[in-house]
C-alpha cells in the first residue's frame, strides 16, 4: 500500500476519534458548568481543559472553549477541522473505504455545514455534540461491517487507537488540573464530581458501576480508565487494539519491531503502577505526564515506520528538478 493511502487511512481513524472525544469532553464539561453551584466549582473547568488543548483565549469561557474546539477550522483540535479533514481525506482514498462508509461521512458534512456558538446554542449543546458522537460511533459500525478487514480497515484501527491512547491521557491531565486549582478538595463532593466527569468523558461511568458500584473511590476510577482490560477506552485497551492492528500491518523492519517492543513496555508500565500510591504520594501529575509521552512517542513512531519508509524521498534531477513520488 502506499504511504499517502496508509497515511491518509490513519488520519481518517484519528479524526473521527478527535472528534468524538472532544464532543464528548464539552458535552460533560457543559453539565458540570451548570452544576458547579451546587459542587461549589468556580468554573475551572474551562480553564483546565483550556490549558490542555492550546485554547489562546484570555477569558476561557465556554463561548471561547467552542470558537476554538468546534467553530475553529485551524485549531488542530476543533471538531469542525476533524470532519473537514475526514472528508478530504476519505475523497483521497475512496478505492480503499466502502460506499457507504464515504457516504456517511459525506452526507453529513455536507448537512453539518459550519455553525457559530449562537447557532449551536440555539440547537441545543447536548444535541449538536450528541449527533457528533452519533456520527463517529456510525462511521466506526459502518467501516468494521462494510469494509474487508485487511490492510485498509487496519490502517484505520491504527489511526483510531492511536488517537484514543493520547486523548485518554489528555483528558485525565484535565481533570488532574481542574482539580489542582481547586485546592483542598480531595475528600470534599467536588473531588468526586471530577473523578465521575472522568470517567463520563470516557464514556465509562455505566462501564464501571457495573465493575465496581456507583461509589467514586478515585483508587478505582484509576485504575479502570488505565488497566480495565474489557473497557474500550481504557489505556490499556486501546494499547492493546494498537498492537493488534500493527501486527497486521508489519513487514517486520527493525522500526517496526522496535515500536512493537515499546508498546508492550508501555503496557507493562500500566499494569505494573500501583494507582493508590500514585494518589496518597500526589504522584498522579508525573504519572499521567509520563504515559502521554509514552504515547506520543509511539504516534511518532508509527509515523516513522510505517509511513516514511513506504515513499523514497525525492531525488534531484540532473536540471535541477525533483521527482515527486506518487
Amino acid at each position: 500500500m502506499l504511504s499517502r493511502i496508509a497515511r491518509g487511512l490513519c488520519a481518517m481513524g484519528r479524526s473521527v476519534e478527535r472528534a468524538k472525544t472532544v464532543a464528548r469532553v464539552l458535552e460533560v464539561s457543559h453539565k458540570m458548568n451548570l452544576e458547579r453551584e451546587a459542587v461549589d466549582d468556580s468554573g475551572n473547568i474551562w480553564v483546565a481543559i483550556a490549558e490542555q488543548f492550546g485554547v489562546t483565549a484570555s477569558d476561557p469561557t465556554e463561548e471561547a472553549i467552542y470558537a476554538d474546539l468546534v467553530v475553529s477550522r485551524t485549531h488542530p483540535y476543533s471538531v469542525g477541522r476533524c470532519i473537514e479533514t475526514l472528508r478530504s481525506q476519505g475523497r483521497g482514498v475512496r478505492d480503499h473505504i466502502s460506499e457507504e462508509l464515504w457516504g456517511h461521512l459525506n452526507q453529513y458534512f455536507l448537512a453539518a455545514g459550519n455553525p457559530s456558538f449562537d447557532q449551536i446554542v440555539a440547537m441545543g449543546r447536548s444535541d449538536f455534540n450528541q449527533r457528533i458522537a452519533t456520527f463517529c460511533d456510525a462511521f466506526h459500525g459502518l467501516a468494521d461491517d462494510t469494509m474487508i478487514h485487511g490492510e485498509s480497515w487496519q490502517f484505520l484501527r491504527v489511526g483510531r487507537f492511536s488517537e484514543r491512547a493520547e486523548l485518554i491521557c489528555n483528558i485525565q491531565d484535565v481533570k488532574r488540573k481542574a482539580l489542582a486549582l481547586a485546592p483542598e478538595t480531595r475528600d470534599r463532593p467536588i473531588a468526586f464530581h471530577h473523578w465521575q466527569a472522568l470517567l463520563r468523558s470516557l464514556s465509562g461511568w455505566e462501564p464501571y458501576r457495573r465493575a465496581h458500584d456507583a461509589r467514586i473511590v478515585p483508587e478505582r476510577v484509576l485504575d479502570f480508565v488505565l488497566r480495565a482490560p474489557e473497557f474500550p477506552y481504557s489505556l490499556g485497551f486501546g494499547l492493546d487494539a494498537l498492537a493488534q492492528a500493527l501486527a497486521q500491518v508489519t513487514s517486520n523492519s527493525p522500526a517496526q519491531n522496535r515500536l512493537a517492543r515499546d508498546i508492550d513496555a508501555l503496557l507493562s508500565e500500566i499494569r505494573a503502577l500501583d494507582c493508590s500510591r500514585a494518589i496518597a504520594e500526589d504522584r498522579l501529575e508525573d504519572t499521567v505526564r509520563r504515559l502521554a509521552d509514552g504515547c506520543r512517542a509511539i504516534s511518532g513512531a508509527i509515523e516513522a515506520a510505517y509511513f516514511d519508509r513506504l515513499d523514497p524521498a525525492p531525488r534531484p534531477l540532473g536540471d535541477g528538478r525533483s521527482l515527486v513520488p506518487q
